[in-house]
This record gives structure tokens, C-alpha cells and sequence, in this order.
């Protein structure tokens, strides 16, 4: 589909004019690909739409710029709007989950359900210090990020396919326990998948929206956490908040915060998964969350 003059990537399954139309964000440096052993038993409820965010998986970056998540959510409510989705359910793990939460936000009346998934939100108002240099240094960061983390990936890409591909389960298991994540929970055609996008990972403008995602995210938390703070507090939709217990990049204290900010979201931490509960256990995030 062409969104703002850039042919945007999406995955669909279910019926048409199914009763629900759930749509899937995916985490930072992934893609649609990354909710593939959740979109088939969750298309058994309702119409599943899961696109590319612009940057990732095969959909080029709309613009150049500061990196905004309010931008992504305004280019998932242009993207719904364009297929005609009038109300959904949106879910969205990691990045994904910051960017579903602002797009509930800025289109409450078309939001019906929101699922957050071990997603970076701002907790208890704690205005950071110094605004200004987090500006200049987000700013002076992105040339700088494009050169290192290129150079990054092309040194990085053959191994970490060789780990994707299970030819070195012991190395990707190392780095997988960095997020809390058991990879023998994770499907062998989840893991096919990886091994692909990281062939991709080393393409330009793969590397540009890999670079945009991340400081994204660290300008919302830091000089635009008032925006997305009111963004988040317009949020009308009944939202539930999930976490694996064993998530080692959204600590604890982080998901006590986001609770006691919004307390009128439920909330479910999930013993024994990590960071990546889509992967680990499909099964259980469709019946907690579908």
C-alpha cells in the first residue's frame, strides 16, 4: 500500500468484516515478521493486519528528520484509515507497544482495546534533567549512529545469521538470555525468519531506520516525555499491560511505575518469559490477549 509516497509492507489474515480487527506493532529492528506464530490462532478472532513500520522489515522510511513515535502513530492511524479500519483492537510489544499506546492516544474514538507488551512507557512524572542537552545530543547523535551502527551490522550480520540459523545455538542462546528469553521456547521457523531480516539489516536504509527507532525512543522518554505523557493519559481504551517476570530491558520498577500512573489498566506478569512473550509463548499472549 502506498502511505505518504512510500509503498508500506503489511502481513493480513482472517476474514473480511470479521466482528474485530486486531493490529500488530512490532518491537524496534524487527518486523510483521517478528507476531508470525501469534497472527494465525489470533485471526481465528477477528481480521489481523500487522504492517511494516516505515524503516523496518521491507517498508522504507516515509522521511528523513527527528525520529518521533508520535510520527508512528500518526502514520498507523493514516495506515488504518487507508484499509478502512474504522475501529481496532491495536497491539504492541516493545517499541511497538510506546507507539500503539500513542496512537490510542491520538485516535481514542477509534481504539477499542489496547495490549502493551513489555513496552518502554514513561512511569511516574520525573521531567529529565537538562531537556536541552538531551536535544543537541539526540540531534549530534543520528550521524554519528548511521556510520557506527552500519559498520556495526556489516561486521556483526554473518554471525548473528549463523546464530538465527541454529548453526550456533549456544552463542544465540547467550545473547537471546540477554533478554530473558529461552530461545528453545522459540519456534524454528520464528528463528528462519530472524536469520532473513538480519540479511536485511545491513542495507542503508535499514541501518537509517534502525537508528531512527532507537532514538525515537529515547526522545520520548527524555525531551518529549510531557507529549508523551498527555498522549498516553488520553487514552480511553481498556488497556492491559503485559511483562515476563524474567525480562531483563523492562526492569521491574519500570512496569511498577507505568502501573501506578495509569491504575486503572490491568496488568498480568507472566513467570518464567522474558522480554519477547509473542515468541516464547504464542499461545499464552493470544489467550491473555486476543
Amino acid at each position: 500500500m502506498d502511505i505518504g509516497g512510500t509503498r508500506v509492507h503489511y502481513l493480513r489474515a482472517g476474514a473480511e468484516g470479521s466482528r474485530q480487527t486486531h493490529l500488530l506493532v512490532h518491537p524496534m529492528a524487527t518486523g510483521a515478521w517478528s507476531w508470525m506464530d501469534v497472527i494465525g490462532p489470533l485471526s481465528a478472532r477477528g481480521l489481523v493486519i500487522a504492517p511494516d513500520l516505515p524503516g523496518s522489515g521491507r517498508s522504507r522510511p516515509i522521511r528523513r528528520g527527528p525520529a518521533d513515535t508520535l510520527a508512528g502513530a500518526q502514520f498507523l492511524d493514516d495506515f488504518t484509515m487507508a484499509l478502512g479500519i474504522e475501529h481496532m483492537v491495536v497491539h504492541g510489544h516493545s517499541l511497538g507497544g510506546l507507539v500503539g499506546g500513542l496512537l490510542a492516544g491520538q485516535a481514542p474514538d477509534r481504539v477499542e482495546r489496547l495490549v502493551l507488551t513489555s513496552a518502554p512507557l514513561p512511569g511516574l512524572p520525573d521531567p529529565p534533567p537538562f531537556p536541552g542537552a538531551w536535544r543537541v545530543g539526540l540531534r549530534v547523535a543520528r550521524p554519528v549512529a548511521d556510520v557506527l551502527v552500519g559498520a556495526g551490522l556489516r561486521l556483526k550480520a554473518d554471525a548473528w545469521r549463523r546464530w538465527a540459523e541454529d548453526r550456533d545455538r549456544s552463542r544465540l542462546g547467550a545473547a537471546m538470555a540477554r533478554l530473558g528469553t529461552d530461545v528453545s521456547r522459540i519456534s524454528p521457523e520464528l528463528l528462519s525468519l530472524a536469520a532473513e531480516e538480519v540479511g536485511r539489516l545491513v542495507r542503508p536504509w535499514r541501518v537509517e531506520g534502525a537508528v531512527d527507532a532507537a532514538i525515537s525512543v529515547l526522545r520520548a522518554l527524555t525531551v518529549d516525555e510531557a507529549r508523551t505523557r498527555e498522549a498516553l493519559d488520553s487514552i480511553v481504551a481498556p488497556t492491559l499491560l503485559l511483562w515476563g517476570a524474567d525480562d531483563r530491558v523492562i526492569p521491574q520498577r519500570l512496569i511498577d511505575d507505568v502501573e501506578a500512573a495509569h491504575p486503572s489498566w490491568s496488568s498480568r506478569t507472566i513467570d518464567g518469559v522474558g522480554h519477547l512473550l509473542p515468541w516464547e509463548s504464542p499461545e499464552l499472549y493470544v489467550e491473555l490477549a486476543g
